[in-house]
């Protein structure tokens, strides 16, 4: 029998303050309130040293209901900084978390979830947000985390640098403990903020320590800290290392600039995808207004970026006045996800481009093809600061983020061309320094690098282009410097990795070295937590100091005993591509002879739910042979899936344990069983039902599309982050022809979550079954490179790279799905994929031979399997079970427990845990009706994706020359489980 876990996904906690955005977490269970967990401990360590910022945070989560809870808590932080430090409770005792890549990370934590233990995950998803997964948060019990990151704190123009943390908790903490140290400091520092009156430093010597403990409070107010410097002589700081030094200076730069005169005619790109919701606008328009003031007169062409680029009109200014345009950015529907590569110049005149948006491209590639600078303009807490970099950058633009800029620092920023560092003249004692590129100057400079072993001045540069007009020498001499007693190497090694992500496809070999080297999490490396010394072993992970002493001695005694097992599907394809011949090979259209079936068999019918499905004999020695070999291939049946077939009546049983698989004929269980050499017709239709939605909010669609929009965005905000709501939605437009704001609404499920590859792999299907397949493309290229550990991955972006006709890409990542290796967990689940890529590799053979390289395929894949009928049924989500059932003409039921027909259907593997897919096959089909059923079991796993979705890709002539097909997307609410869905049907 298989079980159901349902899941309700709940909101907790905090909100946000200032540029710094309030840790969410998200907890997963089934009818869960909000008090389902609470924060019971938070400690809070501010270390700030020079202008680097140390901050811990320690949460202890309580959780009050009685079931075991998956917790999700998301960090999203500011500009330049990265979390560092992750631990999380284990046994007691806080375990530290190790580098590790991102995506083995992945794989590794869901194979040990599986086994129900306690991994902890923290992860760099889209723009700079970290979250990090807790499981198991056991009931009536807590769970404790720590997320520390350094942070590199600003100068302002009076040279004081400014320290913010927001506070502003929704709920009374049981214990809250805050504690904020300035070491080495001249001045005291200045609290602009703070949670209440009992918060104030007190020195010692020129250290300045200011605490607060508390029971039962709720801070109202975050911490700002102001720390002036008296001096503009450089500061520096040095860490030893294994070999010279880690060095980190502060210079304060005389600031000068000239004049930027911005051009008479301005291209303005506004972002009103649905993320544009989160910016500030009041911010933007602000901004604009004042560059308009400035120019008085001028012509602003406007272009509006959501899932395309449409031209928003020409406005031409005169003596400042910008009422109609400004009229039209205060009335902009945000509406849709975000596609960089949609800019089209030739939509959009400009002699230079100014670039509203928070530089998340969510449904296209983020490259800007513009040849006038751009300058990119981010008000949004989540952005990715590198993309809006180097579009700037790039172009010769600037890039302002109001989040930490005042509107009239921005403004001069657009006005002025900055002074730049433009690099160190004499740098033979030092090496790797960063920034190593050029940068404005606004007061302050911060430069890392590697010293030698020896002392040495280096000559600071600064200009213009590649005009020098100043210079600064800087003493480094590790003789004279205190060392640091902050971690100057993690610095160093964060600025690197910021100008490296810059330009991230061509560095993220080097960054993901560099990362798991300094245990600093980025967009291709995480930090990971496992339970036990063997977790470590198994999966070949160097654990924390605590650990390794352990770890080294049993290394050295049994590795090659105790790594996860890796194997790819070749040698089982090789199998299967034998038993698919056999099955193709062999004549169903005459009855078995009467020595091979003599009588039918008795059964026994149960009353009971699992009766249901009524299944009947194999027909033929070619086929029983075809199935023994199958079951030779299947070896290893996964617990869950002997479990269902246990539980199934008594007619599965006998039918499965005949030692001949006999068939049967006559009359069983009601069904009436006959054999005839039918003749096969020509004709054959696929008719799919028309999939509408039964929520509430479908009623309001009424009208025109154009009053049925006007209805959607008016009770949008009830539903703004409900992924059914936009597929319901887009569906009926869809239904109505208008594929235009059908696309539209349909790409907003790409802005809803940071890297989530079940909103993704909906969004993939549907995109598919639309023929919108240059999109779906670059959404399957992303679910690949999230979860490149699932064979699934490569299949679906293979099978979009054929939609788009790139064949030999689809064959080659077909292959791959064959050729990657696997661990044991993920072998298992996946078991029996192979029969699905077989039949699609030889498709794009029969099809496109010609076109195709397959010298680097197996000859014994190669093989013609036209078949008259082709189901596969695809689902979103991981560790579901959901079946495929068909019915043809005679009544027989092919699904799990009878993976062969009398007629030849033919079933694949049954999946209980993963994505699928499953297969349906019939050589030859006999006239009549074949109806095509999903059964939904069940899920142990959600998300914000909503209810399980499932596609079917339904296929006649499959092979043949003659292809056709149609694909249906059904979602599987909560309460249709164990129940047979029509999701179509063949008449021959």
């Amino acid at each position: 029998m298989k079980l159901s876990i349902s899941s309700l996904l709940i909101l907790l906690l905090f909100s946000f303050l200032g540029n710094a955005q309030m840790p969410v977490l998200k907890i997963k269970t089934a009818n869960a309130q909000q008090e389902s967990v609470n924060l019971q401990k938070l400690n809070v360590d501010v270390q700030i040293t020079g202008n680097i910022a140390k901050t811990v945070m320690t949460m202890t989560f309580y959780n009050n209901s009685n079931r075991v809870l998956e917790g999700e808590l998301t960090f999203p932080m500011p500009e330049g900084v990265t979390i560092s430090r992750y631990a999380l409770d284990i046994n007691g005792k806080m375990r530290e978390a190790v580098p590790v890549e991102k995506a083995k990370a992945t794989e590794v934590f869901e194979s040990i979830e599986h086994r129900r233990v306690d991994p902890g995950l923290l992860e760099k998803v889209e723009g700079n947000n970290f979250r990090t997964r807790i499981y198991p948060m056991p009931a009536k019990g807590t769970r404790t985390i720590i997320v520390g990151y350094e942070e590199e704190l600003k100068f302002d123009k009076s040279n004081v640098l400014l320290y913010h943390l927001p506070l502003d908790y929704n709920q009374a903490i049981a214990n809250f403990t805050l504690k904020t140290t300035v070491f080495e400091s001249l001045v005291k520092p200045e609290l602009l903020e703070q949670p209440d009156g009992s918060f104030s430093f007190k020195n010692v010597g020129n250290t300045y320590l200011a605490e607060m403990k508390k029971t039962n409070y709720q801070p109202q107010k975050g911490i700002t800290i102001n720390l002036p410097k008296l001096t503009n002589i450089p500061e520096v700081q040095m860490q030893k290392a294994s070999s010279g030094y880690y060095f980190l200076v502060n210079v304060f730069p005389k600031e000068q600039s000239r004049p930027r005169v911005l051009n008479n005619q301005i291209g303005l790109i506004w972002d009103c995808s649905l993320s544009g919701l989160q910016r500030d606008l009041k911010k933007e328009l602000a901004l604009l207004e004042l560059l308009i003031q400035q120019k008085q007169n001028l012509t602003i062409n406007l272009g509006l970026l959501n899932n395309t680029f449409k031209n928003g009109g020409s406005f031409v200014i005169t003596n400042g006045d910008w009422t109609l345009l400004k009229k039209r950015l205060e009335n902009i529907v945000y509406d849709g996800g975000t596609n960089f590569s949609s800019i089209n110049q030739r939509a959009l005149i400009g002699n230079e481009y100014i670039f509203f948006t928070d530089g998340l491209s969510t449904f296209g590639k983020n490259t800007v093809f513009l040849n006038k600078p751009i300058h990119t303009i981010n008000s949004s807490n989540k952005a990715d600061y590198s993309n809006l970099k180097y579009i700037s950058l790039k172009s010769g633009g600037e890039f302002i983020n109001l989040n930490n800029t005042k509107v009239e620092d921005a403004f001069k920023q657009l006005n002025v061309e900055q002074l730049q560092y433009l690099g160190i003249k004499n740098s033979g004692e030092v090496r790797q320094t960063y920034p190593s590129m050029h940068v404005n100057i606004t007061g302050h400079l911060a430069i890392a690098g590697i010293l030698s072993q020896y002392s040495t001045s280096i000559v600071l540069q600064f200009g213009y282009g590649n005009m020098v007009v100043s210079e600064q020498t800087v003493r480094l001499d590790p003789n004279a410097q205190a060392l640091s007693s902050i971690d100057v190497s993690r610095i160093w090694a964060q600025k690197k990795i910021t100008e490296m992500d810059i330009q991230y496809e061509i560095n993220k070999v080097e960054i993901s070295q560099l990362s798991r080297q300094f245990g600093i999490v980025t967009r291709n490396t995480s930090l990971i937590v496992l339970e036990s010394v063997d977790d470590y072993l198994r999966y070949d992970i160097v654990p924390p100091t605590e650990l390794r002493a352990q770890y080294d001695v049993v290394v050295k005694r049994r590795r090659a005993d105790i790594l996860e097992r890796k194997t790819d599907l070749v040698n089982d394809a090789v199998a299967m591509s034998k038993v698919l011949k056999a099955w193709w090979n062999t004549d169903f259209s005459h009855p078995p002879k009467n020595d091979q079936v003599k009588f039918p068999s008795p059964v026994v019918v149960h009353d009971s739910a699992a009766a249901e499905p009524v299944a009947v004999g194999n027909a033929g020695n070619a086929n029983r042979m075809a199935n023994q070999q199958t079951q030779e291939v299947m070896l290893r049946r996964r617990e869950a899936q002997a479990s269902k077939t246990s539980n199934d009546n008594t007619l599965y049983e006998v039918v499965s344990s005949a030692p001949v698989n006999q068939a049967l004929s006559g009359r069983v269980a009601g069904v009436s069983v006959s054999y005839s050499s039918a003749k096969v017709v020509e004709q054959a239709v696929i008719i799919v039902p028309e999939f509408k939605s039964d929520k509430d909010y479908m009623k309001s669609l009424t009208g025109t599309t154009k009053e049925a929009y006007e209805k959607y965005l008016a009770i949008r905000p009830q539903y703004l982050s409900t992924p059914t709501f936009y597929f319901d939605v887009a569906n009926w437009f869809y239904q109505q022809a208008d594929s235009t704001r059908a696309l539209t609404i349909l790409s907003n499920i790409a802005d809803l979550d940071l890297e989530n590859a079940d909103l993704f792999k909906v969004l993939a299907y549907k995109l598919k079954q639309t023929k919108e397949y240059r999109s779906e493309l670059y959404i399957t290229e992303k679910i690949l490179q999230w979860r490149p550990m699932d064979a699934q991955s490569y299949r679906d972006y293979a099978l979009a790279l054929a939609d788009n006709g790139a064949y030999q890409q689809a064959l080659d990542n077909l292959c791959k799905v064959l050729t990657q290796s696997y661990n044991t967990q993920t072998s298992d689940r996946d078991d029996g994929i192979e029969e699905i890529v077989i039949a699609e590799i030889n498709n794009l053979i029969a099809k496109y031979g010609s076109l195709l390289n397959t010298k680097g395929i197996d000859k014994r894949l190669i093989q013609p399997l036209p078949v008259d009928i082709r189901v596969v049924l695809n689902w979103n989500k991981n560790d579901t079970d959901i079946d495929l059932w068909l019915t043809d003409p005679k009544g027989e039921k092919c699904y799990y427990s009878n993976q062969s027909t009398a007629i030849g259907g033919r079933i694949s593997n049954d999946f209980t845990d993963g994505y699928g897919p499953e297969q349906f096959m019939l050589k030859k089909a006999i006239k009549g009706s074949y109806k095509i059923e999903v059964d939904y079991y069940g899920d142990r796993q959600v998300s914000i994706g909503g209810p399980t979705t499932v596609t079917a890709e339904i296929y006649t002539r499959y092979s043949t020359g003659k292809q056709e097909r149609k694909i249906i997307i059904i979602p599987l609410e909560e309460g249709n489980k164990n129940k047979g869905h029509l999701i179509g049907e063949f008449k021959f």
